[in-house]
């Protein structure tokens, strides 16, 4: 989820801004901490000399002396002396100033008709609480809202044209993968079985819609946006059938998410491997390539690794007595007797467990997590 600047929020320190530089200018990071110190100092001592710094029209710093201060009682019995002190002037230029202006202004977008009841009352609502609301009624125009800041929440209604591919759009963009979304749906819309590849919102509220309860809901989500965000960098979800077009499909959104993610060479390759390998899995053994079964998919990105859930509608299997197997067989052999008795599987798991770092099965067996740590340079 987006994260929220508040002023509880952690500071960003010496050694991620040194960390950040170094991925951005591609340099290593040893070199990027001394460079970021030396600049850090150099401003330091501007200071203290009593200059300005202007950086690159980004912020405008000074010291201001305050002079001592003496302020009476009216009533003339005594007298409080205020000190003189020194501060921090910090003047916001530039286009940093611009995209602050405008990020303002579309704290809130309603991707819904002009004209209703229920809009108008959204409005109404998040102005009362303070957030700046934007209205807007085609793909395009929210797209174009994006272009020069990310709102904190994005409602979008369910007579919004184009409002999946909008949805998938936005949480297959990197930047863009952290709003909130929450979508309105009617109470025929069947997300558990979508006949083609779906990317879920951050919340779906379906008809009938109480005016209250969901007012609480969206509270409720921007208070879990901010504290999700300082867990999680990226997050998606999408659900599709077993079908070959839509597991492709899924495949080639997961292919460009995992190198976003910067997962790269062998890394990467394990982690493509695990994750296909777990769909195939769903799509043969849970779905019996049953059109008519979803398969759900669910990917978080944190500071260390990915964590990717694969799950089905299957009965599952017993994981752990066949892992315990392929320990004790040779994996080939055990396929291969798999298959003669009757049964599938043995390889894929094989093959999961030696590329990703963590494999995990629920009790069930028709929900499995793989994790993989990122690789950090330096």
């Amino acid at each position: 989820m987006i994260k929220e600047i508040q002023k509880t929020a952690a500071p960003v320190t010496r050694e991620a801004l040194a960390h950040r530089a170094a991925q951005r200018a591609g340099v290593p990071e040893e070199t990027a901490e001394r460079v970021v110190s030396a600049f850090l100092e150099s401003i330091k001592e501007a200071l203290v000399a009593g200059e300005r710094v202007e950086m690159g029209g980004l912020l405008d710093l000074g010291v201001v002396v305050e002079p001592a201060r003496i302020t009476r009682d009216p009533s003339g019995r005594f007298s409080e002396i205020a000190p003189a002190r020194s501060r921090l002037d910090v003047a916001v230029g530039g286009e940093l100033r611009d995209r602050l202006a405008v990020q303002r202004t579309a704290a809130v977008l309603l991707a819904m008709p002009a004209e209703g009841a229920f809009g108008e009352i959204l409005h109404e609502h998040f102005e009362r609480l303070g957030w700046q609301v934007r209205r807007v009624e085609t793909p395009e125009a929210v797209r174009g809202m994006l272009d020069g800041s990310r709102p904190y929440l994005l409602v979008c209604d369910h007579s919004f044209e184009g409002r999946d591919d909008l949805v998938s759009s936005l949480k297959t963009g990197w930047p863009t993968n952290t709003i909130p979304i929450v979508t309105l749906h009617t109470r025929f819309e069947d997300l558990r079985h979508p006949e083609r590849l779906l990317v879920l919102s951050d919340m779906a509220v379906f008809e009938p819609i109480s005016v209250h309860p969901f007012l609480q809901s969206m509270d409720q989500l921007l208070a879990q946006a901010s504290e999700e965000a300082a867990v999680f960098e990226r997050q998606l979800h999408m659900r599709f059938p077993a079908r070959e077009e839509e597991i492709l499909r899924a495949f080639d959104v997961s292919d460009v998410f995992f190198k976003d993610a910067g997962f790269r060479g062998d890394n990467l390759v394990g982690l493509t491997t695990a994750f296909r390998e777990g769909v195939r899995n769903a799509e043969i053994h849970g779905s019996s390539e049953d059109p008519a079964h979803g398969i759900d998919v669910e990917m978080l990105l944190d500071r260390e690794k990915i964590t990717v859930t694969v799950e089905d509608e299957g009965k599952g299997f017993d994981h752990a007595a066949l892992r315990k197997q392929l320990a004790d067989a040779a994996p080939v052999s055990l396929a291969r007797q798999r298959h003669s008795s009757g049964g599938m599987g043995g390889l894929g798991i094989y093959l999961m467990e030696r590329c990703a770092d963590r494999l995990e099965f629920n009790d069930r067996g028709n929900r499995v997590t793989i994790t993989k740590y990122r690789e950090r340079e330096g």
